[in-house]
C-alpha cells in the first residue's frame, strides 16, 4: 500500500503529522532537482544555482499550513522575490480544486488540530502540480536583469508570480526597501553600472546603520546578517569613493565572494 492510500484510510491526520508528511514529500519531489535542507531551518528547502538561490518555506503557524516560494540573487541575497499566492492561484485555478494551502479542522470541544484525509491529499496534488507546471519553470527562467527590474518596479503581468515585497525607492519617507535597495545596488554594480547603483547602496548603508543602532545589543540572526551586509556596503562604497588602482576589480571580487558566503547575508 503506497503512502497516499495509507493516508486516505485514516480517519484524521493530526496537524503535526501533516506537516511531517508535506516535508517528506517535498524532499522526495525536489531533492532530485537540486534542493536540499536549509542549514539554519527545519522548514526550508534551498537550491543554489549559478546566479540564484531558490527557497521553499513551510509556514506552519496557527491552523494553516502553507508553502512560500522565494528567489534570491546569489550575489546580493539581502532580499528576495516572493511568489504572490493570489497571482499563482488565479493563473492555475482552472487546473486545481483547492486554494493551495491546508486549513485545519478545529475540534469544538478542544484537542489537537487535524486535517481530513481526502482534503489533505487534494491540496497536496494541487501543490505538486503548480510546483511542476508554474513555480519551478519561473524560478529557472529568472535572469539577473529581470530580477533587478522587479526590485525597482512592480510587474503588472498577473502571470508573473515573483515580485518584491517592497520596491526600492530613493525618496520614500517611510519604508524604502532596505534589503531591496542593497540587492539592487549590488546587482547593478555586478553589471558594472556603478553610477546607477551607488545611490541605492548609500541608501541601504544608511538604513542598515540606523536599524543596527536600535538593535545592536541583541545577538540574533537578523542582527548578524544586517551587520555583515553593512560591513560589505561600507567596503564597496569606500572602494568606489577612493577609486584607487584596481578598484573595479576589487569590487567585482568582493561581490563574487558574497555568492560563496551567501548564508552570511540572507535572512
Amino acid at each position: 500500500m503506497n503512502e497516499q492510500n495509507a493516508v486516505m484510510e485514516e480517519e484524521i491526520i493530526l496537524k503535526k503529522k501533516g506537516v511531517a508528511l508535506v516535508k517528506k514529500r517535498l524532499k522526495e519531489l525536489l531533492t532530485p532537482l537540486g534542493f536540499q535542507s536549509y542549514p539554519r531551518s527545519t522548514t526550508r528547502l534551498v537550491r543554489v544555482r549559478d546566479a540564484f538561490i531558490d527557497v521553499l518555506r513551510l509556514d506552519t503557524a496557527g491552523y494553516h499550513l502553507n508553502i512560500d516560494y522565494y528567489i534570491y540573487f546569489r550575489f546580493a541575497p539581502f532580499a528576495g522575490l516572493h511568489c504572490e499566492a493570489g497571482r499563482l492561484w488565479r493563473t492555475a485555478q482552472d487546473h486545481i480544486g483547492t486554494h493551495l494551502f491546508w486549513s485545519c479542522e478545529i475540534p469544538p470541544s478542544g484537542g489537537p488540530y487535524y486535517y481530513k484525509p481526502k482534503y489533505f491529499e487534494a491540496v497536496w496534488r494541487d501543490v505538486a502540480l503548480v510546483l511542476k507546471q508554474y513555480i519551478l519553470p519561473q524560478m529557472e527562467a529568472m535572469t539577473e536583469e529581470k530580477f533587478l527590474s522587479r526590485l525597482q518596479k512592480r510587474n503588472q503581468n498577473d502571470r508573473d508570480f515573483f515580485c518584491a515585497y517592497q520596491t526600492v525607492s530613493l525618496t520614500s519617507p517611510y519604508y524604502p526597501g532596505t534589503g531591496e535597495a542593497a540587492a539592487y545596488g549590488v546587482g547593478m554594480w555586478r553589471l558594472r553600472k556603478y553610477k546607477e547603483g551607488a545611490p541605492y547602496l548609500a541608501l541601504a548603508q544608511r538604513k542598515y546603520y540606523e536599524w543596527l543602532m536600535r538593535f545592536k545589543q541583541e545577538a540574533n540572526h537578523p542582527v548578524r546578517c544586517h551587520a555583515a551586509s553593512l560591513a560589505l556596503l561600507d567596503e564597496l562604497l569606500i572602494l568606489w569613493e577612493n577609486k584607487e588602482t584596481g578598484w573595479e576589480a576589487a569590487i567585482q571580487e568582493r561581490i563574487e565572494q558574497v555568492s560563496v558566503n551567501w548564508l552570511d547575508y540572507m535572512l
